[in-house]
């Protein structure tokens, strides 16, 4: 008890040294919250982009087409019927479905030409799937029937296209001979999805299958569940539902679709780690630093403490009791701190303007502005291991202060 009051007691010694360690440790507990509520927040704004923008939480597809999704073939197309239909339907948790006919095309606008997406849609369920209805900016939509498209506003940009301008798709057919799509643009969309206001012109289904020559197929259909992530046992039960038909069908999760986001997000966390590692070293150096010139100003007085009879575990405990002070001290100022900028990024976000406005360069299909979220758990973490790093740290410099010989350390100068 004693070796604990004195430790506590130390803190108030050397106050300008021990409120630098302090500010060391909260600057670098900062550092660590701030970065990993950034990330964390810009993983989930760019899985959510993709799920309410690209790919709806389930999609249902050909595994062969599956494998080359990527080409856009129109080969291994889901021909509709109402026993797929059904199936779907019958399906545990979904909400709603969306058919999608994906092809590639080059978009002239009379003078210049740039290589696009187009997505033959239904209006009325894609808009119930994915949240794109809900940035139009200009103009309208589209009904089926409708030689109109719906292109994002970066693309406008790029092509010099504005509401009610024509545009002319350029596109193969199923046979490989060439076709054309005369659109009139109806609406302009701006998202927080790169992918769609820079690549994608949305045109009514029966449009796109009819210049494409492919009856009544589709590339895939989507579905938007009711189930949040909990979405395994919806595509288990939709899998099972096709085997028992004996169709060759599959449902795949966005997570297939989102492989590269995931694969930058799991660089992140080796990041995140290494920060992890940088910050709590910055914190190891500055409580040795501390206990090694706290013992050598209290070399005497370690002298006269062995001398009146306390032993080296009790010495080495007021120097634990002190680093762990600073510890506890630098971790709850750094975890404030941390409290504070995480919240101005949760409210207020960080406009990415500054640095292109784009993240999507780097594999995150964000735009705009990102926010930070709130992650209790890495904060409990990084306070938790902070002590216990605190607290070993300290171990050796104190067991170097307190096995001096006593003789020596009183008459040191």
């Amino acid at each position: 008890m004693f070796s604990i009051k004195l430790g506590l007691k130390n803190l108030t010694r050397n106050k300008r040294r021990n409120a630098i360690t302090i500010l060391v440790i909260a600057f670098a507990f900062f550092i660590y919250l701030f970065l990993d509520s950034v990330m964390v927040g810009m993983e989930e704004m760019a899985f959510d982009n993709i799920k309410d923008f690209e790919t709806g939480d389930i999609q249902i597809a050909y595994p062969e087409y599956w494998e080359d999704r990527e080409k856009l073939p129109l080969e291994n197309l889901i021909y509709l019927n109402q026993e797929i239909e059904d199936s779907i339907k019958n399906g545990n948790g979904q909400l709603d479905i969306s058919p999608e006919l994906r092809f590639k095309a080059n978009l002239n606008n009379g003078i210049d030409e740039t290589e696009v997406i187009g997505l033959g849609i239904l209006p009325e369920k894609y808009n119930a799937v994915y949240s794109t209805q809900e940035y139009l900016i200009d103009g309208s939509g589209f009904s089926l029937g409708e030689s109109k498209a719906v292109i994002g506003k970066k693309l406008a940009e790029l092509m010099d296209l504005k509401v009610n301008d024509y545009i002319t798709l350029l596109v193969r057919t199923k046979e490989e001979t060439f076709n054309t799509i005369d659109l009139e643009i109806g609406g302009l969309i701006n998202t927080p999805d790169p992918l769609i206001n820079n690549g994608i012109v949305f045109v009514p289904l029966d449009i796109a299958r009819k210049a494409l020559n492919v009856e009544n197929g589709v590339s895939m259909i989507t579905i938007k569940t009711n189930k949040g992530k909990e979405i395994e046992p919806i595509i288990d039960d939709i899998n099972q539902i096709f085997q028992k038909k004996n169709m060759n069908i599959k449902a795949y999760s966005w997570r297939e679709s989102a492989k590269t986001v995931i694969a930058v997000g799991a660089a992140q966390e080796a990041e995140t780690a290494i920060v992890l590692t940088v910050i709590l070293m910055i914190g190891m150096i500055g409580i040795v630093n501390n206990v090694i010139l706290s013992a050598l100003e209290r070399t005497r007085e370690i002298g006269m403490m062995k001398a009146l009879g306390m032993r080296e575990w009790e010495i080495v405990s007021v120097f634990m009791v002190e680093a762990t002070g600073l510890g506890i001290i630098g971790g709850l100022a750094g975890c404030l701190l941390g409290a504070i900028g995480v919240g101005c990024m949760v409210k207020f976000g960080y406009d990415l303007s500054y640095i292109g406005g784009d993240m999507s360069l780097y594999g995150i299909p964000v735009i705009d502005k990102i926010y930070g979220v709130w992650n209790l758990p890495s904060f409990v973490f990084i306070f938790f291991l902070g002590l216990i790093f605190a607290l070993f740290s300290s171990m050796i410099p104190a067991y170097w202060a307190a096995h001096k010989d006593p003789v020596k350390a009183i008459y040191h100068r």
